[in-house]
């Protein structure tokens, strides 16, 4: 079970790693920068999202759940302004690193699970 959490991890933090080398804006100091990163996004996610939806929830409905995407780039841009290893120039391009790293990390989760 601890396996499955720590693959998942690392793949988030390979997945920030590549998003920093895919959208401008968006900047990596060291690995270490990228895992304390992956760190306190986590941490963040878990304490934050569900209540900001049920805060904004019908503007969710409203949206159809795109709303979803700024909460999430939301959380991705309070993780850079407490990480010092990563820096994100904007909102905007704290909505596309989001965007970018669910795909890239959705991607990297798929291709572990079918080589497994």
């Amino acid at each position: 079970m601890i396996h499955h959490h720590l693959i998942q991890f690392f793949a988030f933090v390979a997945a920030v790693l590549i998003t920093a080398k895919m959208v401008p804006g968006i900047r990596v100091k060291s690995i270490g920068g990228g895992i304390v990163f992956s760190l306190v996004f986590a941490l963040l996610n878990k304490l934050l999202f569900v209540p900001l939806v049920m805060f904004t929830f019908p503007i969710v409905v409203i949206s159809l759940g795109l709303f979803l995407v700024i909460i999430n780039a939301f959380i991705f841009w309070l993780t850079d302004k407490i990480v010092k290893g990563v820096e994100v120039d904007g909102f905007g391009a704290a909505i596309l690193g989001s965007v970018v790293v669910t795909l890239v990390n959705w991607g990297i989760t798929w291709a572990l699970r079918v080589l497994a």
